[in-house]
């Protein structure tokens, strides 16, 4: 039985009012495939990609009404937080992942573990997700994975103090390493949407697994990043996504990002990045992630890996004109890479 119905179903868009909560109500409906029939769409209320108890709307499509190029997301009413204009869960859609503490390592795993032992077992059953953050190895203070270095993986398996693993470990993770639980959504497909306004965030998802975003632009953009594939995601697919900024930097209209991965794991970005960014097109602590025929100019830095990343990094980008610098690898990554750089003349 297939879970998409004959139809999708069809929301047709105020262009003078927020379409958040019609689209939040198409979902909870149990609708997971979503066309919007109207050029305009803006949203001033997040869209979660979960209901209210948490569990992710797998499989959802959200895309134009045949007939319609694209669909302009004006998030200008989810807005940035105004005491901390980078806040990320200020975004026009959503999905955080449902993480919840629960224990932490108590042997150092290296690279090609396929076990850990845990302080607490108790905290954990076969078949449900964890990440491993080996950027944080205080549980006491604090009990959840904070960005940086982190593995995501499934429990097949209990006994005693130790969680047997679905794959084998891709990094080191230290003594104390907290280890949360977490719920993963898989297979969404999002096309053909156009950021423009000043939220966050356009599109961003955590903990993503085989999800494809395809062709997400904007226009007239001054949030922090338009689309972010972020931490704990795993063989997704990134194709034909552009971010024309406004001007490169931090503050609470600048453009940080174009659009950036962080801490993916087998995920491929196909000719996409970004100009007038802080940068174009950049990955943070990826595996095995890789980024092809990207497209950067007149950003800060152009493309780059970034924050001990692993055999990841760029073929074939297309990058000229930068503000500092047109490419970057920092020095705590292993086995990256920029393969066959070349000047973007667009």
């Amino acid at each position: 039985m297939s879970i998409y119905p004959s139809t999708p179903y069809v929301i047709t868009p105020d262009p003078e009012s927020d379409n958040g909560p019609a689209i939040i109500d198409a979902l909870a409906q149990g609708n997971r495939w979503i066309q919007i029939d109207g050029t305009s769409c803006p949203i001033g209320t997040r869209v979660d990609l979960n209901d209210t108890a948490g569990q992710p709307y797998h499989g959802v499509i959200i895309e134009p009404a045949p007939g319609i190029s694209k669909v302009t997301i004006d998030s200008s009413g989810v807005g940035r937080s105004p005491t901390d204009p980078t806040n990320p869960s200020f975004a026009a859609i959503d999905y955080e992942g449902w993480v919840r503490p629960a224990s932490y390592m108590t042997v150092a795993a290296a690279a090609g573990a396929n076990m850990i032992e845990v302080a607490d077992i108790t905290k954990y059953s076969n078949g449900q997700w964890i990440v491993i953050s080996s950027n944080n190895t205080n549980f006491p203070v604090q009990p959840l994975p904070t960005d940086g270095p982190m593995e995501v993986r499934q429990i097949i398996a209990r006994r005693g103090s130790t969680l047997t693993l679905d794959r084998v470990l891709k990094r080191d993770a230290p003594l104390g390493s907290v280890v949360a639980t977490v719920r993963p959504i898989q297979n969404v497909y999002i096309r053909d949407l156009e950021f423009t306004g000043n939220s966050t965030i356009g599109l961003h998802m955590h903990y993503a697994q085989h999800c494809t975003v395809e062709r997400i632009t904007s226009s007239d953009w001054s949030g922090r990043c338009m689309l972010l594939i972020d931490n704990g995601g795993s063989f997704n697919t990134v194709i034909d996504s552009y971010c024309t900024g406004i001007e490169p930097g931090i503050g609470p209209t600048q453009n940080t990002w174009g659009v950036v991965v962080e801490g993916q794991d087998s995920t491929r970005i196909i000719n996409s990045g970004g100009e007038f960014c802080g940068e174009g097109m950049g990955m943070n602590y990826c595996i095995d992630t890789v980024s092809i025929d990207a497209r950067g100019s007149r950003n800060t830095v152009n493309v780059g890996v970034h924050t001990a990343s692993i055999r990841s990094g760029f073929l074939r980008p297309k990058a000229s004109r930068p503000v500092i610098a047109n490419t970057v690898i920092t020095a705590d990554c292993v086995d990256c890479y920029m393969v066959d750089v070349q000047p973007w003349t667009a």
